[in-house]
């Protein structure tokens, strides 16, 4: 009981001390020198995408440079063409860029396994892409994406995934299980015949 008691005491002291610090916890005042946003310049252009692509898994911090999105255009199934629909988006202007796509043993590239190379992209311009993948067992999988850039900053690969978790194909309905045949009558026993002395 007493153990509870201390425990909330300097749970309530705790509480108090972080409150008490952030009375003072105003907003920094702007510096002299910071540049101020004029609300009649219009927003930064952004890259108009697909409601249903998502983002690529960035190896790195690599996504302020440039990105890659995928939509599944499909259930990925044993045996099934998936087609992936696929963006780059640029983030800065590059001279060049080249995407290579590769597969896991299980998940094959079927079509679109190379994209560009493109030249003089500019900033937040979507490139799409239409890349075609045959899985050959169920599992999860990677699809490997290698984004070749040159630009200011001079020729960068950056790597990006894409995951696929694949399901077994659904196989034929399962045939009702048969009915038991009924159990053959017993045919009656002979009579007896009477003993003959």
């Amino acid at each position: 009981m007493l153990k509870i008691r201390r425990r909330a005491v300097a749970f309530a002291t705790l509480t108090s001390a972080c409150m008490l610090v952030a009375c003072n916890d105003a907003p920094p005042e702007p510096q002299q020198g910071a540049p101020v946003a004029n609300k009649n310049e219009p927003p930064p252009r952004v890259a108009k995408l697909a409601k249903d692509m998502v983002a690529a898994v960035s190896a790195g911090r690599t996504a302020n440079a440039i990105s890659l999105h995928f939509a599944l255009r499909g259930p990925p199934t044993v045996n099934m063409a998936l087609p992936v629909a696929v963006a780059i988006v640029p983030h800065r202007k590059f001279s060049s860029i080249r995407v290579h796509f590769d597969s896991q043993v299980g998940l094959t590239t079927a079509a679109g396994d190379n994209f560009g190379p493109k030249t003089d992209v500019e900033s937040e311009t979507a490139l799409t892409h239409q890349l075609v993948l045959l899985p050959s067992r169920e599992g999860m999988f990677m699809v490997t994406s290698s984004v070749e850039t040159e630009g200011e900053d001079g020729n960068i690969t950056r790597i990006f995934s894409i995951p696929v978790i694949v399901a077994a194909a659904a196989g034929p309905a399962p045939a009702p299980a048969p009915t038991p045949a009924p159990a053959p009558t017993p045919a009656p026993a002979p009579a007896a015949e009477p003993a003959k002395n």
